[in-house]
């Protein structure tokens, strides 16, 4: 007995440990990105361009959000940036929907776990979310909650910005200026000191969970679910019981991909793990980190949102593709399969190149903190 709940716990030290190594890459780069939007983009910039409401700007933030793509936690601060920067709440949201679910690192995981139909799903997916944000926004966040969390977002960062973006020069200028280096390298740090232990906790919970809990837990949870053919009402209970359950596992986008894997390997409906996939923004972490930024108010009521557009778009996406008979059926194998430390993967040398730009940004950092003294 002892022996067997060693082994487990061996077992979830090393799914936390392949975990964090499967995201790191992705970590350093969206804290880079987050860094670089608050140095480089003025708020009149942002403003202009995401101040407004409309298919236009809601097209913008779905944009701005995809080439700032980045796991779950690291798009929270860039999310934060943007909408301090100026971007009205409803853009941000979008945003952030944008940064998690529109990401082409997600997509090559997916196609290389599962599939590519999960990649066309996937990005389906997150246009849906965002479609359905913008169109039920209103009925969930008054002004005056969406007021109440932009000025907190706003005093929290004045806080911490000690070093404000240097004005009165283009974007490129900054960004190859030895002021604009120096602004980018304080607020790297910044950022990893937000979120480091919120993440470390998420994860080590993520692999406890992987390795505690039962296959068949999995599968009594989702209903039909050994059925040939499932009924619209298990459809409709995988997609509402996923996120959920996403919220105890703790992990970010890129985190969740194994995890939505193993649902669908325990016969989860296509619904299901789709909305699996767009729930790591209701992650408990996530929104403990989103009630630091945004306060307590606006976190619920948008974390409210973002679970019934998740659940909506799962059920979209599921009978969408059901329509023209392009719902997968090979299933993978177990979790353990799926992470490994491979020397020869793309993971590998993304945290070798990323791991050597986040340490000279902190070297950087260090040089400017010595000639001040």
């Amino acid at each position: 007995m002892e022996s067997n709940i060693l082994q487990l716990l061996l077992e979830s030290l090393k799914t936390t440990g392949l975990l964090i190594w499967y995201t790191l890459w992705a970590f350093i780069l969206g804290y880079i990105l987050s860094s670089a939007i608050q140095t480089l983009v003025t708020r009149e910039q942002m403003s202009n361009l995401l101040g407004k409401t409309g298919i236009k700007q809601m097209s913008l933030a779905g944009f701005f959000g995809f080439i700032s793509s980045s796991c779950s936690f690291a798009s929270l601060a860039a999310t934060r940036s943007v909408m301090v920067k100026g971007a009205h709440p409803k853009n941000a949201i979008s945003f952030l929907i944008a940064t998690t679910n529109l990401i082409i690192e997600t997509g090559i995981v997916l196609w290389l776990l599962v599939g590519w139909k999960f990649v066309l799903a996937n990005f389906a997916l997150g246009f849906i979310m965002i479609s359905y944000a913008y169109l039920l926004y209103r009925f969930f966040i008054s002004k005056k909650v969406a007021l109440a969390g932009k000025e907190h977002a706003e005093k929290l960062e004045a806080e911490e910005l000690k070093h404000p973006s240097p004005e009165g020069m283009k974007w490129y200028e900054k960004l190859v200026s030895k002021e604009g280096i120096k602004i980018i390298s304080f607020k790297f740090l910044g950022e990893w000191k937000m979120a480091y232990k919120e993440v470390l906790i998420g994860f080590t919970i993520a692999g406890i969970v992987s390795a505690f809990v039962p296959d068949s837990f999995w599968n009594s949870v989702f209903i039909e679910s050994g059925a040939e053919t499932q009924s619209f009402l298990a459809i409709v209970e995988h997609a509402l019981v996923a996120p959920i359950l996403a919220v105890f596992t703790f992990v970010g986008s890129l985190g969740n991909i194994p995890l939505a894997a193993i649902l669908w390997s325990k016969n989860a409906s296509f619904a299901g793990v789709m909305a699996f996939l767009g729930a790591d923004l209701v992650a408990a972490t996530v929104i403990y980190l989103n009630a630091k930024y945004y306060g307590w108010k606006f976190t619920i009521y948008m974390s409210l949102l973002l679970y019934v557009c998740m659940v909506a778009a799962g059920i979209t996406v599921h009978y969408l593709f059901a329509v023209f008979n392009a719902i997968p059926t090979a299933r993978p194998e177990s979790l353990q399969n799926m992470l490994s430390f491979d020397t020869n993967s793309h993971t590998f040398y993304l945290n070798i190149i990323f791991g050597i730009i986040g340490i000279v940004l902190l070297i950087v950092r260090w040089r400017f903190i010595q000639k001040a003294k």
